[in-house]
C-alpha cells in the first residue's frame, strides 16, 4: 500500500500528518504497511534530504504510537486468558460426558429430573399441594371459644412476625384501634428456621427478641406451654398466636378471627375515659366489608401464594390469572373512592394493606415472577397504598425491607441464589400524600360511648 492510498483514511492524526507531508515533498517513495516496517524497509531514511527534521519527528512518534498500541492490546488479551484459566468452571461433567457418553442428553435430562423433583419436595415441605400441583393453605387448628376480647391491664399477648402478612393484619388492627401494649402485648418472634425446633419461628435475647409470657426458647415451646397439654402440642407452630396471659392459655392462630376480636373488643379504659373508640367494623358496612374481605383474599392475599408454591404450570397459570383479576378489579373500585368501602378506612383495608405492602417489595418478582406487574403501576392502586402508608402508626407496624430480605433468603427453595434484588424496595419510594385530609377525625368511623 502507497503512502497516496491511505492519505486522510487511517483515523490517526499523527499518520495523517504523515500522509499530507507527501504534497510538500513529491520525492518521497516510502512503502507504508506499518511505522515499524517502514523503519526495516527503508533504512537510510535517516539521511534522506527530503525528509525534514519534523517529518521525521512525526514518523518517529507514529513509530512509538503503534507500538505502545500493540503491546497493551497484548497485555489485555492477556489478562483475559489468565482470567478465563481462573474461572471455577465446575466438575466439567458436560464436557466428561460429551466424551464418554457420545454426549450430553442424558445427563441433562437425568440432572433437570432430579433438581426439579428435589424442588418439588422442599415446595411440599413448605407448602401442602394438591394432586393438580396446587398450593393449599392448611386450615388454623386452634379457634377461640369465645370470641369477646375485653381489653384488660396485662391481659393478652399476641406473638407476630415481622415478614407474615397475616400477622401484619393484626398488628394494623392494634395499631388502628389504638389498642394500649399493656392490653395486649406485642411479642416480636424472629425469622430464623435454623434456630426454631418446629416451623421458622424463634427468640434471641441477644438481638433483643424475648418472651415476656413464658420465657420461651422458640415458638414451638409457647405452643407447648400454652396449647400442648402433658404430650406437648402436635400441629404446625404458627404466627399470629393470640395468648391469654392471665391463664397461659392460647386463644387463637387464626388471624382472620383475631383481627375480628381486636375491632369489636370491648371498649378500653382509655377509650371510655375518651368517650369513643374507632370503628373499624360499622354495622351498616359489615355484609359489604366481609364480602370484600372474601374477594381480596382469593383473588390477591391468598392468590399470590397459590402462585408462589405452585409445583406445575396450570396451577401456576391459574393463580396468576386470579391475581391479575383482583389487580383490576382493586384499581376499578379504587377509582370510585378512598378506601375500599367508602371514605373512611375499614377492616377491609385492614386485611388488604399486608399484601399490597410486600407486592412490589417479594411477591411480583419472586412468587409471581413478573407476570402480573407492580401494585405501583395502577394510579388509584398506589394513592391508596400511599394514604395507608401515611395513616397514623402504620408505618411502624411492619419493615418491608427486612420482610423482602426475609423472602428471598428463608423460602429458598423459591431462591436458591439466596441473592437479593438490588436496589432493595424502599416503601418511601411511592412519595407523600398530596392531597386527601389525614385527620383521624375524617379517616375513621366513631363509635360513641356512653
Amino acid at each position: 500500500m502507497s503512502l497516496s492510498s491511505i492519505r486522510g483514511r487511517t483515523g490517526d492524526p499523527w499518520t495523517d500528518t504523515l500522509c499530507r507531508s507527501r504534497s510538500q515533498s513529491p520525492a518521497l517513495r516510502v512503502p507504508l504497511r506499518a511505522p515499524h516496517r517502514v523503519l526495516r524497509s527503508a533504512p537510510h531514511w535517516r539521511d534522506s534530504p527530503l525528509l525534514c527534521s519534523g517529518t521525521r519527528g512525526v514518523l518517529l512518534f507514529s513509530v512509538l504510537r503503534f507500538t505502545r498500541h500493540a503491546r497493551q492490546e497484548k497485555g489485555q488479551r492477556t489478562a483475559r486468558e489468565v482470567d478465563t484459566e481462573k474461572a471455577d468452571r465446575g466438575f466439567r461433567i458436560l464436557e466428561v460426558a460429551s466424551s464418554f457418553l457420545g454426549g450430553q442428553k442424558s445427563l441433562v435430562k437425568v440432572a433437570k429430573w432430579g433438581s426439579r423433583e428435589a424442588w418439588r419436595t422442599m415446595v411440599r415441605e413448605l407448602a401442602p399441594q394438591s394432586p393438580e400441583g396446587e398450593y393449599l393453605r392448611p386450615a388454623s387448628q386452634l379457634r377461640a371459644e369465645d370470641t369477646d376480647l375485653e381489653l384488660l391491664d396485662h391481659g393478652h399477648a399476641v406473638y407476630l412476625g415481622n415478614t407474615c402478612p397475616w400477622c401484619h393484619r393484626v398488628a394494623l388492627a392494634l395499631a388502628l384501634r389504638q389498642v394500649p401494649n399493656r392490653c395486649v402485648a406485642r411479642v416480636q418472634l424472629l425469622d430464623d428456621p435454623e434456630r426454631a425446633s418446629r416451623g421458622g419461628w424463634a427468640f434471641d435475647s441477644s438481638r433483643g427478641f424475648e418472651d415476656p409470657v413464658f420465657q420461651a426458647k422458640d415458638l414451638r415451646e409457647v405452643y407447648d406451654r400454652a396449647a400442648g397439654g402433658s404430650a406437648g402440642y402436635v400441629g404446625r407452630c404458627t404466627a399470629p398466636l393470640l395468648v391469654d396471659r392471665q391463664r397461659s392459655k392460647a386463644v387463637s392462630n387464626d388471624s382472620k378471627e383475631i383481627v375480628r376480636m381486636i375491632v369489636t373488643a370491648k371498649a378500653s379504659a382509655a377509650e371510655l375515659e375518651q368517650g369513643r373508640q374507632v370503628d373499624l367494623l360499622p354495622e351498616e358496612l359489615r355484609n359489604e366489608i366481609e364480602e370484600t374481605n372474601r374477594w381480596t383474599y382469593d383473588l390477591l392475599s391468598n392468590a399470590v401464594y397459590r402462585a408462589g408454591f405452585a409445583t406445575s404450570q396450570e396451577a401456576f397459570a391459574r393463580a396468576c390469572r386470579d391475581v391479575a383479576e383482583g389487580l383490576q378489579r382493586i384499581e376499578e373500585l379504587l377509582a370510585e373512592r378512598t378506601f375500599l368501602c367508602g371514605d373512611r378506612i375499614t377492616e377491609a383495608d385492614v386485611m388488604l394493606l399486608p399484601c399490597a405492602a410486600r407486592f412490589d417489595a417479594a411477591y411480583a418478582s419472586l412468587f409471581l415472577r413478573g407476570s402480573c406487574g407492580l401494585w405501583r403501576e395502577g394510579p388509584h392502586r398506589r394513592r391508596w397504598l400511599q394514604r395507608c402508608w401515611a395513616l397514623p402508626r402504620v408505618a411502624e407496624t411492619v419493615d418491608v425491607r427486612r420482610c423482602q430480605e426475609s423472602y428471598f433468603r428463608t423460602l429458598f427453595p423459591l431462591n436458591p441464589s439466596q441473592i437479593l434484588p438490588v436496589p432493595s424496595f424502599n416503601p418511601d419510594a411511592l412519595g407523600p400524600v398530596v392531597q386527601g385530609n389525614l385527620d383521624e377525625d375524617s379517616i375513621f368511623h366513631w363509635r360513641k360511648l356512653r
